[in-house]
């Protein structure tokens, strides 16, 4: 491929054939937390789990789980809908702040640390993507969002996180979370969009072409000739499979909150990956051991990182 060379998945790359993918996985994994920017009023998210509520409950998936994608040129959409089961005031309390945001999406497995500030009277957050494997911070690639509250009431919680640029001429970044309180817990719309470039729609086809190839999302779009669902793939499966790893992070982190504080990142990171697990198709990647040992060296630097940025605020 012109200005890329000969790329291959395995031990037999070459450093710089691997050099270049683990840029190209990197930008995918970006793409992958971006959301598009619609704001839903407490009145229009309830009307939409009125309206999803059978499907919700009869999902292919097994659990009250939608995942969908649209590919429209240049702009990706990917959204969930979804039950949870804690309540919404826990999952309000905590979502509203960007520090909660970095314990939540460290635990996608190429989210390599987050950082948050807050600089010029607003609220930032910084996602480090890269490698499924340990990597660290300063070799991933940073992208930096705007982190905004549109609106916390007792009844919906509405969190946008934005980026008007990011690697390979992307543009356009945003990452939406609306949720509202249920009698059984909370409905959920985790929404995202971005613009892509022809460098990164580029870097798409060959990671589809070699690492990426035969991945699959989760929308079923027809069925073979022995009736076997066949899935959506290609840049919305890409799309689908991280807004799923998302999610999961969301859930296992409220979940976590029922155990004592020391024990609460462990018991986040065995629960998502045990979340995940039930769609290896679409999921699986490391083994558990693997996840684990990496996100726990990857915490460490993240937490290294934010205490740089938190005495940096204090000084004069």
């Amino acid at each position: 491929m012109s200005g890329f060379g000969p790329i291959r998945s395995g031990r037999g790359c070459s450093a710089s054939a691997r050099a270049v993918l683990r840029l190209l996985l990197a930008v995918l994994v970006l793409l992958g937390c971006a959301a598009q920017a619609k704001v839903d009023t407490a009145e229009a998210l309830a009307s939409r789990h009125l309206a999803l509520r059978a499907t919700l409950t009869a999902s292919p998936l097994g659990v009250p789980l939608l995942v969908s994608s649209v590919e429209e040129g240049e702009r990706m959409h990917g959204e969930i809908h979804a039950l949870l089961a804690q309540p919404f005031d826990s999952l309000a309390s905590r979502l509203d702040k960007p520090r909660e945001w970095c314990d939540v999406v460290l635990l996608h497995l190429n989210v390599k640390g987050c950082t948050h500030e807050r600089r010029a009277g607003r609220d930032w957050v910084t996602f480090y993507s890269g490698r499924k494997v340990y990597e660290a911070t300063a070799d991933a690639y940073p992208l930096r969002l705007a982190f905004t509250v549109v609106d916390a009431r007792a009844d919906h919680l509405h969190v946008e996180l934005s980026a008007a640029s990011g690697p390979m001429g992307t543009s356009d970044y945003r990452i939406v979370l609306s949720a509202i309180p249920t009698a059984q817990g909370s409905f959920v719309r985790f929404s995202y969009a971005y613009r892509s470039s022809a460098l990164s729609r580029l870097a798409a086809r060959t990671y589809l072409a070699t690492l990426g190839r035969g991945k699959i999302g989760f929308t079923v779009v027809g069925a073979g000739s022995d009736g076997t669902p066949l899935h959506v793939a290609g840049q919305r499966g890409i799309v689908e499979r991280n807004a799923v790893r998302y999610y999961l992070a969301i859930q296992a982190y409220l979940e976590g909150q029922a155990v004592a504080p020391e024990q609460r990142f462990e018991q986040t990171l065995q629960r998502w990956f045990d979340l995940s697990e039930r769609w290896p198709r679409q999921l699986h990647e490391l083994d558990r051991g693997e996840y684990l040992s990496a996100k726990r060296r990857e915490r460490a630097e993240q937490e290294k990182l934010q205490q740089a940025i938190d005495n940096a605020s204090r000084r004069p």
